[in-house]
């Protein structure tokens, strides 16, 4: 580990689920096209179909989800924190499945969604568990900081978690924390607007190094 790794590895605190979502500031101001296709969803508690407008791509949708594991374990809940998430439709912002899913929704209703690990953040990859070299004096200051199980900053701006340590180097798991891990999304859709447009253009800009649940 050269000492300008060293000197950009940071102690991060352990990820939270909700450390991997995030807002975005996206602009808009209109409502659902009328000219969008329509779809028919049930509704209510009979079920009673009803004519929606499909949602198109470059559209933006709000909504409320929970996350949860397999295990039944939550991992988030965007109304507990009072934080409905915003985001493009067709720009790469959700997973695929999950994506199709929401386009077929109507605002207010509510569906769960299952996704297999491979169609969320994938498989665990074994060969992602790295050795970074150290010299004895870079470790024993990594060290001080940086225990087993802690997730660290690598300086190309992703994370990691700290394995272990050897006599020259250190350990570390570059696979995502939730890799491996089948998941259920309930989703709530809570708004559907026309995404902004530059010269009649749909544009929706949005940070990609902060994808909601990507």
């Amino acid at each position: 580990m050269s000492a300008a790794v060293h000197a950009t590895l940071a102690v991060r605190a352990p990820v939270k689920p909700s450390a991997l979502t995030s807002r975005f500031a996206v602009a808009a101001d209109a409502r659902v096209s009328r000219r969008a296709p329509i779809s028919f969803s049930r509704h209510g508690r009979r079920g009673a179909l009803r004519a929606v407008a499909a949602i198109e791509d470059n559209q933006v949708v709000t909504i409320h989800y929970v996350l949860k594991f397999a295990s039944g374990e939550v991992a988030d809940d965007t109304r507990k924190r009072n934080a409905p998430v915003r985001l493009p439709i067709g720009q790469g912002a959700l997973f695929p499945t999950l994506e199709a899913g929401i386009k077929e929704m109507a605002e207010g209703e509510k569906r769960v969604f299952n996704l297999a690990c491979k169609d969320a953040y994938g498989e665990r990859d074994e060969g992602k568990i790295q050795k970074f070299p150290a010299s004895a004096e870079e470790l024993e200051s990594v060290k001080a900081q940086v225990q087993p199980g802690r997730v660290v900053q690598l300086p190309n701006g992703g994370t990691a978690v700290c394995v272990g340590f050897e006599d020259d180097g250190l350990i570390l798991d570059l696979n995502h924390p939730m890799a491996g891990k089948d998941l259920e999304f309930e989703i709530e859709l809570v708004e559907v607007e026309e995404g902004p447009k530059l010269f009649g253009v749909p544009v929706v800009p949005f940070d990609v190094n902060k994808l909601v649940m990507k």
